[in-house]
């Protein structure tokens, strides 16, 4: 695994002493950066690697504050020496595979001088890599789009003109930027807004995505990564691996689990909505007193009550309760409470 390329200078560097260590490190030749500078590489070979087939999650803490002038220029010229060491020794497509794996693009914000955990690694990596390769574009082949925020808006109209220079076709790209974004924005229902948006790709075609949204309820970001390569469907199964804590059920349209569901509601979609207000209207009261969860129709709560908010009067026995005791006996001072506001109401709009 290649992490990039070190200031000429004497460096002493220790190999734990495994027998089989994960990580061996080997001092290759000295070249220059596009910068002029002369550099001395070397090359973490992960001897145990597993290629990610083409995305994950990773979840960081929210951190707050910018990256120093003199830290932005350095991470900017390290992203790019390391990219063009890549590049050359595996092949600009190599490059896309990387970023779309959560753990070495963690790593390599690690290695650029962010906190290992920060969130700010997504943006302020995107930002120095987009910063230094995209005025290399024609030598490495590579181009970056979007950024934080206003800038994650000019990605579609980066794409249409990388397309025209290269003869790719940007309206297609232009509809992976906006699919991938939306899936991980709704399709998957984590509590995670996205604010970051970043499409890398290649001249061949093949593209990744780096894409970051923030928590409000749990302070946290959530890292989104796609690849190209091996993706067959944007829906079923587009991510690989989950990285982080996990924070309890979420609603995921993407897990191959649901493609009964997302069928269910394209069905929906598809139906004329005079068929589902009709269907919406049938009232059948049950022959029992009590108020049971099978009388409250919970899947009609949320997207179908707004149709009509008395569909469903079993919920409103909640209110007074009921004579019988159910669902419970009537408080009568709060019954007494009502009426008088109601009065009251009454009174002064008269």
């Amino acid at each position: 695994m290649n992490f990039g390329a070190m200031p000429n200078t004497r460096l002493k560097c220790k190999v734990p002493k495994e027998q089989n260590p994960p990580f061996l490190l080997a001092k290759i030749s000295k070249k220059k950066d596009f910068f002029g500078q002369k550099l001395r590489f070397f090359v973490l070979k992960n001897t145990n690697f597993v290629s990610m087939k083409k995305s994950g999650f990773a979840d960081m803490p929210l951190h707050y504050g910018h990256v120093p002038a003199w830290l932005a220029e350095r991470m900017a010229r390290l992203g790019l020496a390391v990219v063009e060491n890549i590049v050359l020794d595996y092949g600009k497509d190599e490059v896309l595979r990387r970023l779309s794996d959560p753990f070495w693009f963690q790593s390599l914000g690690s290695v650029m001088g962010m906190d290992w955990h920060s969130s700010g690694i997504t943006t302020s990596v995107m930002g120095a890599l987009k910063k230094a390769i995209n005025p290399h574009s024609r030598e490495l082949d590579i181009y970056i789009c979007g950024g934080k925020g206003r800038h994650s808006k000019n990605t579609p109209q980066e794409l249409i003109e990388i397309g025209s220079r290269t003869g790719l076709d940007g309206n297609y790209l232009v509809k992976c930027s906006k699919v991938s974004a939306k899936v991980d924005n709704t399709a998957i229902q984590d509590g995670f807004q996205l604010y970051t948006h970043n499409f890398i790709l290649s001249d061949t075609g093949k593209w990744a995505v780096v894409q970051q949204g923030m928590s409000d309820a749990s302070n946290t970001t959530r890292r989104y990564h796609w690849h190209s390569e091996q993706l067959t469907s944007f829906v079923d199964d587009p991510h690989t691996s989950i990285y982080g804590k996990n924070n309890g059920l979420i609603l995921n349209m993407t897990d191959s689990a649901a493609a009964a569901s997302r069928n269910g509601v394209m069905q929906i979609a598809a139906e004329p909505p005079e068929r589902m207000l009709k269907e919406i209207s049938k009232l059948v009261m049950p022959n029992h007193h009590d108020v049971r969860a099978k009388d409250v129709d919970l899947k009609r709560l949320g997207t179908v009550l707004w149709l009509s908010r008395f569909n469903d009067p079993a919920r409103f026995s909640f209110a007074h309760g009921g004579k019988d005791g159910h669902p419970f006996p009537v408080p009568t001072k709060v019954y007494d409470e009502t009426i008088c506001t109601l009065q009251m109401a009454i009174h002064k709009a008269k």
